[in-house]
């Protein structure tokens, strides 16, 4: 005989059912991530061979496009960061400037040329280290700050950095936005994300 199931039971089934939906969908939506971000692999080697030469881990550029924007390509965020890239509109038009043509922050290849040249010059004009996380950072928040950190550390470390850290902090609806951890945890999720489309060793130090 089979037995009807009571209410608890029902509910009890009811949230299993929903907790293995949830765990579908998270893994549909990494996966499908993981995808666009595929995609973009190619571009993101020949844009930055073509700034920094063979010699750059050019996985780390596809993980920061998806820092920056899950590798959505035409996505405008809350504070006005546009495309893949998430350049805000006055960066996209210094950038263009820079490189003398008139480019689309919203254009996958667009962004990726701008976004590979705009870290080589990061890397070879305002980072004093050598190291790919100081420059992920100052792409991230600039250098000014990030710089008097250093000093204050008096060693290239990060967490030393870190704890030297005194930026501002905001009082949001969801809680407090830390300048600190939004910064340092910048170079960090560049470094794990790069990681997964890693096809080589490091020709330029990370850390």
């Amino acid at each position: 005989m089979i037995r009807k199931m009571n209410t608890a039971e029902q509910w009890h089934l009811i949230a299993a059912l929903l907790t293995v939906w949830i765990a579908a969908l998270i893994s549909i939506t990494c996966v499908h991530a993981l995808d666009r971000c595929e995609s973009l692999i190619t571009d993101a080697r020949i844009e930055h061979t073509r700034y920094f030469g063979i010699q750059y881990p050019y996985w780390y550029g596809v993980g920061q496009l998806k820092q920056e924007s899950a590798c959505r390509t035409t996505v405008t965020a809350a504070d006005a960061g546009q495309g893949v890239a998430q350049f805000m509109p006055k960066t996209a038009q210094y950038i263009s400037s820079l490189m003398g043509e008139a480019l689309d922050p919203y254009n996958p290849k667009q962004a990726i040329r701008m976004q590979a040249f705009y870290m080589h010059r990061i890397h070879t004009k305002e980072n004093w280290s050598g190291v790919l996380w100081i420059a992920y950072q100052i792409y991230n928040g600039g250098k000014a700050t990030l710089y008097g950190e250093f000093q204050r550390a008096q060693m290239l470390d990060w967490d030393l950095m870190k704890i030297c850290c005194q930026r501002k902090k905001i009082q949001m609806k969801w809680g407090v936005l830390d300048f600190c951890e939004v910064n340092y945890d910048y170079s960090k999720k560049v470094e794990k994300y790069g990681n997964q489309y890693r096809r080589g060793t490091d020709g330029i130090n990370y850390w």
